[in-house]
């Protein structure tokens, strides 16, 4: 990367490092908590926070995807059928033919690697917007999940898949916490200290310049995607292995992929591209894990979640633009 290409991406890594958002997202995430917990105390209680931290785990993995792909200036709408097929896949494959747990996360990332990286083709290669690409494979993923499961649904898996899901190491910090952590720090490694991460950061900010500077523009786009694609498919299994369960609608269903990309940008990722501060992207997916839990205590209609999560889309896509305006 050349110096004049090389010095935007330094300006908006160092914006994000000064930018306050994740100390916000930490108070009004514990502000919400002891409100909540005032109201109603179960709502503080080790078990619902235990619920509310394992809940996050898996939109935070969709999420550190999305905020690579975002931070290329792209999007990615197909991660909740990506989710969605990684749990039925692996999970009838465990409940009717005893999947190895080890063979699990083989397919998972076969099947993360695959559908991502045929999303990534798409947009780079045949220049589709990301918009079009993924909503066009979001559909074409999701008939797969009808098409492979035949109407079955996954409704036990083996004692290997439910101790991903709900252990504990020393009986205090679960399993999908500590696999969180391991990608959550590899992501920040690599989007802050790798060649990858510079070129996402370098293409998000200005494609044009990246291209002229000898980035390999194509490569880096189509690999977000597929890393991108594989967090989905972890996603999947952890779901599996966490509720037990997985049926045509899952993440769909609960639309997913809106949710992992209003968390990216609460938590920093700007919708322009050039910036994604992954450890924001966790706290957003935290911040919304307990705004849900909290509507459901304090008898909020459901009918009203999706409109709350469009409204901190809006919020948040609109103190982003005023930030790098």
């Amino acid at each position: 990367m050349s110096a004049t290409a090389a010095i935007p991406v330094r300006e908006r890594a160092g914006a994000a490092r000064r930018d306050p958002r994740a100390l916000v997202l930490i108070g009004v995430t514990v502000a919400t908590i002891l409100l909540v917990g005032l109201v109603d105390h179960g709502f503080m209680s080790l078990q619902n926070l235990r619920f509310m931290v394992l809940n996050c785990v898996v939109l935070s993995l969709l999420a550190l995807g999305q905020t690579l792909v975002i931070a290329t200036r792209g999007i990615d709408l197909s991660v909740a059928p990506v989710l969605g097929l990684s749990a039925m896949v692996t999970g009838l494959m465990a409940q009717t033919g005893g999947l190895p747990l080890l063979g699990a996360f083989g397919l998972a990332l076969a099947i993360g690697v695959i559908l991502g990286t045929l999303n990534g083709l798409l947009v780079a290669k045949l220049a589709i917007p990301p918009i079009i690409t993924t909503l066009g494979t979001y559909s074409l993923y999701s008939g797969l999940i009808f098409l492979y499961s035949d109407g079955t649904q996954v409704t036990s898996v083996p004692a290997a898949y439910a101790a991903l899901g709900n252990g504990t190491v020393l009986g205090i910090v679960p399993i999908p916490v500590l696999v969180l952590g391991a990608v959550l720090a590899a992501i920040w490694f690599v989007i802050g200290h790798s060649r990858f991460g510079r070129a996402i950061l370098a293409i998000g900010n200005n494609q044009a310049a990246s291209y002229n500077a000898g980035i390999p523009v194509t490569a880096t786009q189509v690999g977000a995607y597929a890393v991108c694609g594989v967090l989905a498919a972890l996603a999947g299994l952890m779901f599996v292995s966490y509720t037990g369960s997985a049926t045509v609608t899952t993440g769909t269903g609960d639309h997913m992929e809106l949710q992992s990309i209003a968390v990216a940008l609460i938590g920093g990722t700007a919708i322009s591209g050039g910036r994604g501060p992954v450890i924001g992207s966790v706290l957003g997916a935290l911040f919304l894990s307990v705004v849900l839990t909290a509507l459901v205590f304090v008898h909020v209609p459901p009918i009203w979640y999706s409109a709350g999560e469009g409204l901190m889309i809006l919020i948040a896509v609109t103190a982003g633009s005023r930030r790098t305006a």
